[in-house]
Parts: C-alpha cells; structure tokens; sequence
C-alpha cells in the first residue's frame, strides 16, 4: 500500500483515507480530520466519503469533491490507504470491509455488531492479505479499553469484568434517579434530544447493544469466542421509577451491567440492569458516560471510565486507530490471539441475590402467597418492602421482595408461578444485585 507503515522498516509520513458513511459517527471523524488546529490533520488525510444519501442535510459539512455515493470505487481506489467502516450493520459493511482487507488495505471500523459474529473470520483474511483490522471504536467510546487489553494486559490472566457499555442507557437510568416518576420513555426522549439515543433506541434499551460489545471483549481479553445469543440478555424496558428510588433507599444505583466472571474452569456470563452498591466505582459513573472494571491475576483491579454516546468520543477512537496505524507499525488485527474457549455456565446455575417488584392487589394474604411460591423453590427472603397505598387501587400496590442468593433457574420457576397467582396486577419485574463485583 502507498503511504501505510512498511513492514520491519519505516514508517509513513501521511495516510489517505475512504470513508465508508456520513451519518453522525462519520461527521464527527470528518470534524476531527478537518480540523486545522489537529495535530494530525496534515499527517491524515481524508481522501474520499461515501454515503448512500447525500443529499441529507448535515450539520458537519465537508468538501463536495470528496463526496462519492459510489461505495465500490472508494473501496477500490489506489490512492487510498485505510477504510474507515461506519456503515453500521453486516451485509454491506462485511462486503466492503473483505474487499478492502483482499486488496491489503487496513480496516478501522465501530461495527460491534459485525466484529461480534465475523471478528476472527476477518481478522484471518487480514492476516492473508498483510492487512490490519482495528475496532477500538466499536466497545465503550471514549474508554480505550481494547488498547488496554492488548498492551497492559497482554500477558495477564483476566478473572473478571463487569462493564456500562451503553451511554444510552446509563443516562436513561441517571435521568430517572434524578426525576422522581419520570419513565424510561420519557428518559429515552430527553436523551434522543440531546443526541444520546438513536430515532430507535431499541437495540440499547434491550441490552443487545452492550451484548455485542461484551462478546467483544470477551474474545479479546479471555479469549474465548461468544455470540451474542449465548448471553443470557435482559434489557431495561421493564424498569420502573419505583424500582430506582426503591433501590437509592436501600444504598444502591440500578445499572445495565455487562458481566463475565470465570468460577471454577467456566465463564459466567450476563447482560441485564443490576442493583449495585452506591459506593462502589461503576454505581457513581452517570449520565452518558461508560466504565470497564477488569479484574486480573498480576494488575488486580482497574476501572476505566469515558464519554460512551454521542458524536465525539466514538469519533475520537476511530482516530485512535487511525493515530495506531500511523506510528505503530507491529499492530496487529486485534483477533490475533489463539483461542481458548472456556465452557460457558448455563445461565441458570448462576446465583445471586435479587431484587423483585410486584404489583399486588390491596388486600391480606398477599405477602403469604408470594413468599409461600418462594419457599416452594427453596428461596429464602431477606426483606419485604411494601409501598403505600395506590390512589387508584386498579393500579395495585408495589412490594418489593429482596432474596437471599439463589440460582436465576429457580427465581425464574418462582416468578412464574408467582405471576399466575390472582393477587398480581401486572408481570413481576426481577433484578440481580451485585454486592460484590
């Protein structure tokens, strides 16, 4: 390739790149790249971008001789040393990114969704081709994290992580702590306003967003190969402001939390909202922002914190990479691991302690016939918290069951039968808590 490091020798002076999409993502990379205060805007050059739609209106402009709907030809263009991928998706992405990767030219792209089900696959045609694969953009925005893993972390053992790897969703949960009754479809508006969430949120809000970037890390820093439909995925649809004031009064913050912890030669994996102690690092990371806990053998823990939504902190890592590819000319796909694929626990032999709001009817034997479901499975209950009375009785009243620990096979058996019973006015609503991480 024409400007890009050679290998074993020097490395390049300047850049050119084709960028694939000109939605919010790739405007900010173009506001970065164009910036003629950047202290590499004279070493990376935007060479072409290509969009299906160009006629859209932009709040980021950029030269219309750069403009091309002709995706094929920035692909294949000799004067253009990487492609940028921030088309989003699989199908088209995929195909761009393999002709980029056959023709040797190095691939920066955010896709999570595409580096989660086809990361090793192109990263084994990169290698054919003497190309490089870099996805940092594609977990956590601003946080570095897959840096962290491949420098710091390089000869470690991970134990754990629990990570916020959604801004949408973090901001969405902040709002509704902050605002007594507000919903999360008003928290999603409010966040869609100011450019946190997506016209539809529905990939965040139902967990397969952070799923994605989960099975991401999980393939980086242990080493083992998951799709996202082996996660055991709940999302935040279900959450209630009576669940977050009710857990701010027990000293916790509700967080969508993505979990991979090894116990006993496995890996426990999980995404879903989880009731975390208020103290610890990941309940005081708010708003927009994400966090990545790793727990490992030689560094112990460490927590990263960062911007997670919006334009700029996945811009920011796009150019991240961009920065690698110019200097560090030993980097390699960010799959170049062999792999270890360690067993996955069947999710429900996971235990924990849980958080369950029901909505009853008012009236006696309502605390006997839930915790008598309870007792049935051999859950013990550690606290009950039953609200006042509703205003309107049709709408029941909320009690709050806090369990000793049990398995999620036997909560959910419970809930079930619980559901079932002629006291319940609307579906339970369970939570993990994690009192320790």
């Amino acid at each position: 390739m024409g400007c890009v490091p050679v290998r074993g020798g020097r490395m390049a002076d300047i850049i050119r790149v084709g960028l694939l999409g000109y939605g919010t993502i790739g405007s900010g990379v173009i506001k970065l790249l164009t910036d003629p205060e950047s202290r590499i805007a004279d070493r990376i050059k935007l060479v072409k971008v290509a969009d299906t739609d160009l006629e859209r209106e932009r709040e980021v402009k950029v030269d219309p001789a750069l403009l091309s709907c002709d995706t094929d030809s920035v692909v294949n263009d000799p004067e253009i040393d990487v492609i940028v991928e921030l088309i989003g998706g699989v199908g088209a992405a995929k195909k761009y990114v393999e002709m980029a990767l056959d023709a040797g030219k190095d691939v920066v792209t955010a896709n999570k969704y595409m580096i989660a089900l086809h990361g090793d696959e192109l990263h084994e045609r990169a290698g054919r081709n003497g190309a490089r694969l870099l996805f940092e953009a594609s977990v956590a925005g601003g946080v570095p994290i897959i840096q962290v893993i491949r420098d710091r972390l390089a000869v470690d053992r991970v134990l754990s992580i629990n990570a916020i790897l959604n801004g949408t969703c973090n901001y969405i949960l902040t709002r509704m702590e902050q605002v007594p009754g507000m919903d999360v479809d008003q928290a999603v508006a409010e966040a869609r306003q100011k450019g946190f969430a997506e016209a539809d949120p529905t990939l965040d809000v139902s967990g397969m967003d952070t799923a994605q970037k989960l099975c991401i890390l999980v393939r980086k820093a242990l080493r083992t190969l998951v799709l996202p439909d082996q996660i055991d995925l709940q999302g935040i649809a279900g959450i209630s402001n009576v669940d977050v004031q009710s857990a701010l009064e027990m000293g916790y913050r509700i967080k969508l939390i993505a979990h991979s912890h090894r116990v006993n030669g496995k890996l426990e994996l999980w995404v879903g909202p989880a009731l975390i102690p208020a103290a610890n690092t990941l309940a005081q990371v708010s708003n927009e922002f994400n966090a990545v806990a790793i727990k490992s053998e030689a560094h112990g823990e460490q927590t990263f914190i960062g911007k997670g939504a919006g334009m700029m902190p996945t811009a920011g890592a796009v150019i991240g990479d961009l920065y690698t590819l110019l200097n560090h000319d030993n980097v390699t796909s960010l799959l170049s691991e062999s792999r270890l694929d360690i067993p996955i626990v069947d999710s429900k032999n996971v235990r924990c302690r849980y958080f369950t709001r029901f909505t009853v009817k008012d009236q006696p034997g309502v605390i006997s016939a839930v915790s008598g479901e309870l007792a049935a499975r051999g859950i013990s209950i550690a606290s009950v918290v039953q609200h006042e009375k509703a205003v309107d009785p049709r709408q029941g009243v909320p009690l709050v069951v806090i369990t000793h620990e049990t398995t999620a096979g036997a909560m959910s058996e419970a809930v079930a039968a619980i559901d079932r019973l002629d006291v319940m006015l609307q579906p339970a609503h369970t939570i993990r808590i994690m009192d320790t991480l």
